[in-house]
């Protein structure tokens, strides 16, 4: 497994490099400055930060930038998948004996042309509650910050942050919620080809 990470991130360092490359050595911008509103009556402060950004970007810069975070999420998602295939198919599944069906397993899993090869048990312990606890806390925290955020000053950096997590914590609660309290079941299917 880990030669294939390693292969992966060597075919994108060998196609970004060149692209950074590239964009570093265009220059020029075709971006022109806007004037921003300041001043004691105004509340919104769009250039707001928490973190040193420069005030342009090339479009070649932001779209290697796009690119990382792109592949950056793609790696998020295979880890995602790989914690609730490795958390839900953790414990003995129940393998049914010829002819017999499971209980708790619904009826239209099974018919004439499929059936049921194994089941896993929810795991419904205590770290799933904690976790699933863990991540609905941060997304009302989140939603609040955004929401604050949205309806105070709009510093644009911070609203992209609190929306990115928000998304985030979101979907680990849902991804907590079902590698944890879902049952795992592989199917097999008779196929024509």
């Amino acid at each position: 497994m880990r030669r294939e990470t390693a292969i992966i991130l060597v075919l994108i360092g060998i196609v970004l490099l060149p692209m950074w490359g590239i964009a570093l050595a265009s220059g020029g911008n075709s971006f022109h400055e806007i004037a921003i509103q300041t001043g004691e009556g105004v509340s919104l402060a769009p250039t707001g930060q928490f973190v040193t950004m420069p005030t342009e970007i090339s479009v070649y810069a932001a779209g290697i930038v796009s690119w990382l975070a792109l592949f950056g999420l793609v790696g998020l998602l295979y880890a995602q998948l790989r914690y609730a295939h490795n958390v839900g198919r953790r414990g003995e599944p129940i393998v049914p004996d010829e002819g017999e069906s499971l209980p708790h397993v619904p009826s239209f899993l099974e018919t004439a042309h499929r059936r049921v090869v194994a089941y896993y048990p929810a795991d419904a312990g205590l770290r799933g509650v904690w976790l699933v606890g863990l991540f609905t806390f941060l997304s009302v925290v989140f939603a609040a910050l955004f929401a604050g955020e949205a309806f105070g000053l709009s510093r644009s950096q911070f609203l992209g942050f609190y929306g990115g997590l928000l998304a985030f914590s979101l979907s680990e609660t849902v991804l907590m919620y079902y590698t944890h309290f879902m049952p795992t079941i592989e199917v097999a299917e008779d196929r024509d080809h």
